[in-house]
């Protein structure tokens, strides 16, 4: 649209500056040139912000690439739960998840929250300390942009845990969905999905909770350590 604009003045001016000039109307001649000169100016940055946009869109591209056939196992107290991600649909979660995972950052925290029929959540390292008062409220001193997708949640679904304030992004803290739950589906990034051990899920799923500290299990669940492998 731009250009078109920019080659019908540009042949307005060739056409009609004679005649313009010709008839004394020198004003309006610098008129259209000074509107061709800004939108070739705004051609410019356009194309410019279309060049960034297709640099970023390849980087993740590349990212998303070098995650195919990626797989994690979460080693907990309860048995093994083999994962899968959706690199295409979430890189940087899914990338985020990896490298926490290969560092070592989930291993001694606790499946911290709870609940049959929706989910269990872990990923916090707060958990990794005795104080049950803190559990839920840890996380990484940088987040990361949040990738909402229209991928479901749905049981054996992996998510990302975030705050209600939206800007403030995702941290560490994830949770594998037990039951089918539709208002979460574009609310919260999904970026991977349980390949085997829905039957360790259920199981913690459905363990004891504390009475004191709503939906933590009474006995600690806990992830020993997460092993990334392809």
């Amino acid at each position: 649209m731009i250009m078109k604009k920019i080659l019908m003045i540009a042949t307005m001016i060739a056409l009609g500056s004679g005649a313009l000039t010709s008839c004394g109307n020198s004003e309006e001649l610098e008129r259209l040139q000074s509107i061709n000169a800004d939108l070739r100016s705004q051609n410019r940055q356009l194309q410019q912000q279309v060049n960034t946009l297709k640099e970023k869109e390849e980087q993740l591209a590349f990212l998303a690439a070098q995650m195919e056939d990626v797989k994690a196992r979460i080693v907990t107290t309860h048995g093994n739960i083999e994962m899968e991600f959706l690199p295409n649909r979430a890189p940087i979660h899914a990338f985020n998840f990896i490298t926490r995972a290969e560092s070592g950052f989930y291993d001694g925290t606790k499946f911290h929250r709870v609940i049959p029929g929706f989910m269990i959540q872990g990923g916090d390292p707060n958990s990794r300390e005795d104080d049950r008062r803190f559990y839920g409220q840890g996380g990484p001193i940088i987040h990361i942009p949040h990738e909402f997708n229209p991928t479901p949640h749905e049981p054996g679904t992996l998510s990302m845990a975030r705050v209600s304030d939206k800007s403030a992004g995702a941290g560490s803290q994830f949770f594998i969905m037990h039951g089918r739950t539709p208002s979460l589906d574009n609310e919260y990034t999904v970026f991977g999905r349980v390949a085997s051990g829905m039957d360790v899920v259920d199981a913690i799923a459905n363990v004891e909770t504390s009475q004191q500290y709503r939906d933590q299990p009474a006995d600690h669940v806990v992830i020993k350590r997460i092993e990334v492998y392809r």
